[in-house]
């Protein structure tokens, strides 16, 4: 029978302790509590910002400096390779929006600073789009020459089988994998590019060009031709394929005159 009265006894504690709801009215922030959380917002506009909307303006403009930084990185790369993926106003445009987010961040209105940051990533993906539209057709184009060329000299071989041909449908052979491997990163390339991933799919065709370009000098018909094909793509070429290729030459033209200047043994 005491226990009964004893729970209930809980009850009014616990019910005794816990804070009401409606106790009189909230307390309203200080003016100075209020001037302090607007500090580091958008001084320009119209309205303030509270502390936490610059605290979060601060994580994500220092986020999208360092991303939109290496967009632009790449599209100057891709741009130099081939100037006509990257209009040379157009940069200069994205590169001014870019420097005036920097301002911003220095100046700590990350409130403004996101927003030009904002714009200036839509502005880099519109670029980045039409660059990846122009590479496609580009890389394609060579790609497809490549196979071309490596069918008329496989033809070539079976129906003269000179010397020559036979000669150039080796090459033809041993450079398959890398026309394979070129049509791959096309495909990644597309699909990267259909789902608005502009810079992974311009990673992915610029991997593609360059397998496209490594063909095209490997096809060539003579070494002039060859030599001409590195002086146009020198830019995009990889040094060491570069030394490596023209090491090859030198080496086999002037192998006679090492060998005239060789002295006779004995004494």
């Amino acid at each position: 029978m005491l226990a009964q009265p004893i729970f209930y006894g809980a009850i009014f504690a616990q019910d005794a302790v816990k804070p009401k709801s409606g106790q009189g009215p909230a307390k309203k922030p200080s003016s100075e509590g209020s001037k302090a959380e607007t500090s580091g917002g958008d001084k320009g506009g119209a309205k303030e910002s509270t502390y936490l909307d610059v605290v979060h303006a601060r994580e994500k403009s220092l986020k999208l400096k360092d991303d939109n930084l290496r967009d632009i990185q790449l599209l100057n790369a891709m741009g130099a390779s081939l100037p006509e993926a990257f209009d040379k106003s157009e940069s200069e445009k994205i590169g001014n929006e870019y420097k005036e987010a920097l301002k911003h961040i220095y100046r700590m209105e990350y409130v403004q600073a996101e927003k030009v940051l904002r714009e200036n990533r839509e502005n880099i993906a519109k670029a980045m789009g039409r660059a990846s539209e122009i590479y496609r057709k580009k890389t394609t184009d060579m790609l497809n020459k490549s196979a071309d060329r490596m069918a008329d000299l496989d033809m070539a071989a079976d129906n003269s089988g000179s010397a020559e041909a036979i000669r150039m449908q080796g090459i033809v052979q041993k450079n398959q994998h890398r026309l394979s491997v070129g049509y791959q990163q096309l495909t990644l390339a597309a699909n990267a590019e259909k789902h608005r991933r502009y810079a992974e799919a311009l990673s992915h065709y610029r991997l593609a060009r360059l397998h496209s370009i490594y063909l095209m000098i490997e096809l060539a018909k003579d070494d002039a031709e060859k030599n001409k094909l590195r002086a146009e793509f020198r830019s995009e070429l990889d040094e060491k394929y570069l030394k490596k290729e023209d090491k090859k030459e030198p080496v086999a033209a002037g192998a006679a005159p090492a060998a005239a200047d060789k002295k006779p043994s004995g004494k």
